[in-house]
């Protein structure tokens, strides 16, 4: 929501059944393996290791830090339950560590509070160590399997559409759950969690895990029952930060104009266009101009993966598919305080029918935008619950801790859209729930994009 681009900050689930050796999840992965290689422990070479005494400090002053200026902490976790996880988890501060293990004591802290904005990161330091020994296979959670998707080097180690069953020998639902609960979420909404884990496994992983000695990924081939053991050349930090940070580097917006079917993609991945709201805003008045010329009658309005950004982009948007004036903001919040009132229609709004697209990575203004659609019926929403709600903290502030240096993120307040009587600990609910399978990725098919396709078709008939 709030502009947040310093390093650290952009740093910043059963039914099961078995196939061969794989057991697929929908709310945790669950996979069988079988454990053929020793467990291959993160090394601390070149790695400084803290004192009990300094690691006590930095909890304390992280301590002090949430309980005096986070805006919402109890807001989902009492403060009783807080007192008591703070001083459990202090209580495990009883000898020497390095960055990664005194992170996996502040987790669970950070994982109770229900804010998407709030979080813990590592220091430059501690990715400058070992820049060049990330995991280098990109991720996606499709279809209850952990899926590898893409590369973040030149090099394809295992074959696209593989499913990862270990990395060193450790169970992918061990990693996965205990990655999941390293981030913080609004209204502990497990979807965000999730899509953080797909977002930035690599430095997800090194975070929880500090950073090993060699990959070793145990892995089903795609399609197959069969299993393979490799190796794995890791990444650079330089090449995951161009995926994992692609969001902050303003999208390609695009519109598909389908004349003959009077259809129209809008396709917007970001609202992160905080410096250049006037090229944003003149896209939304040259499409919907187009689209308008057209005779536009349905329009796909594609917001997967956008995990919010700048309002002063979003309601300008909002303003085109709005049926009638209503406000942004439930609340005058500073700079945005025009939100509050009614939004005016824009010249050129479209009248059609309206079908959005939605995942779990949609979060902070992203969510804003999807709640103010879902409550005043606007449109139809398929896909995916949202990584997040109706509302959510920002206005984030920056600590460093004294001795480890790790950067704690604290939000100043809280942001909520002019909605009433929806629930704040669920993500907002599409009206087609639609993912998609392991199948259609394997043979190249957007599930969700052929589903409102054909719901458009099926209407119109």
């Amino acid at each position: 929501m709030i502009k947040h681009i310093s390093f650290a900050l952009l740093m910043g689930m059963f039914l099961c059944f078995p196939i061969n050796n794989i057991i697929q999840f929908t709310a945790f992965p669950k996979f069988s393996t079988s454990h053929s290689l020793d467990t291959i422990k993160p090394k601390n070479i070149g790695t400084k290791v803290f004192s009990v005494e300094e690691l006590q400090k930095d909890f304390l002053q992280l301590r002090s830090v949430y309980e005096k200026e986070h805006c919402a902490l109890y807001e989902y976790t009492s403060k009783e339950k807080f007192d008591s996880l703070f001083d459990n988890q202090y209580g495990l501060i009883d000898h020497s560590m390095v960055s990664h293990e005194f992170f996996q004591i502040l987790a669970p802290i950070n994982n109770n509070i229900g804010c998407m904005h709030s979080s813990i990161w590592m220091p430059g330091d501690f990715w400058e160590t070992e820049k060049n020994n990330l995991f280098p296979l990109q991720i996606k959670l499709i279809d209850g399997y952990a899926v590898v998707t893409g590369f973040y080097n030149d090099t394809a180690q295992v074959p696209l559409g593989s499913i990862i069953l270990e990395i060193n020998s450790l169970p992918i639902e061990k990693i996965i759950n205990d990655l999941k609960n390293s981030y913080s979420s609004d209204g502990l909404i497990k979807q965000f969690q999730f899509a953080q884990i797909e977002k930035r496994f690599p430095m997800s992983y090194a975070r929880y895990y500090g950073f090993p000695e060699k990959y070793v990924v145990t892995y089903a081939l795609p399609g197959r029952k069969t299993s393979g053991t490799k190796k794995l050349i890791p990444a650079n930090l330089e090449a995951i930060k161009l995926v994992v940070f692609k969001n902050f580097k303003h999208p390609p917006l695009t519109l598909k104009v389908i004349k003959e079917k009077r259809l129209a993609v809008l396709k917007i991945p970001s609202f992160i266009f905080y410096d250049r709201v006037d090229y944003f805003k003149s896209f939304l008045d040259s499409s919907f101009l187009e689209i308008k010329k057209n005779d536009i009658n349905n329009l796909i309005l594609d917001l997967r993966r956008n995990d919010g950004g700048d309002p002063f982009c979003a309601v300008p948007l909002f303003s085109y598919l709005e049926k009638e004036p209503v406000p942004y903001f439930a609340n005058e919040y500073g700079r945005y305080s025009e939100f509050a009132k009614p939004i005016p229609l824009t010249e050129n709004y479209f009248t059609g029918n309206l079908y959005t697209l939605i995942d779990k990575h949609c979060g902070s203004t992203n969510g804003h935008f999807c709640a103010l659609l879902k409550y005043h019926k606007i449109g139809q929403l398929v896909g995916e619950e949202a990584g997040s709600t109706y509302k959510c903290n920002a206005k984030t502030k920056e600590v460093k801790l004294d001795n480890t240096k790790m950067l704690v993120y604290v939000p100043q307040e809280t942001f909520s859209a002019a909605v009433e009587g929806m629930d704040k600990t669920k993500g907002v609910e599409p009206d087609y729930y639609v993912e998609q399978t392991y199948k259609d990725f394997l043979n190249g098919k957007d599930t969700v994009m052929d589903f409102v396709q054909n719901l458009i078709s099926n209407e119109e008939k």
